[in-house]
């Protein structure tokens, strides 16, 4: 996989248009485009950090394809990319958006919990 598939990597897994994906990184449209039609333009080292704080892909996988693809946020080595993407995303969420968040997991709680209380027939 070169840059320019990693970059297709992360607009689609980010359900992310060219147009957006320049904007949050401070780059033009054409330029992204470039990236992804191009194997030969680099990327800089600034951007593909930029690109991890903001999305959580790791900056030398950005570059170099250099595992591990995502940036390790937790201690616990055995999450799967899954959860780290889901602490990736909870990273960059204001107060307000952890605090819906976590109502959000309190209903699904409660949810599981009335389902184990009803007896099954």
């Amino acid at each position: 996989m070169n840059q320019c598939d990693r970059i297709k990597l992360i607009l689609l897994e980010n359900k992310l248009k060219q147009k957006q994906f320049a904007s949050e990184i401070g780059v033009s449209e054409s330029y992204i485009s470039m990236l992804l039609k191009k194997p030969d333009i680099n990327l800089s080292q600034s951007l593909a950090s930029l690109i991890e704080e903001k999305y959580g892909y790791n900056a030398e996988w950005v570059l170099e394809g250099v595992d591990p693809k995502l940036k390790q946020i937790s201690k616990n080595k055995s999450l799967s990319e899954l959860h780290q993407k889901a602490l990736a995303h909870l990273e960059k969420m204001s107060d307000e958006q952890i605090k819906a968040v976590l109502a959000f997991i309190d209903s699904l709680d409660e949810v599981e919990k009335s389902l184990s209380a009803t007896p099954s027939k």
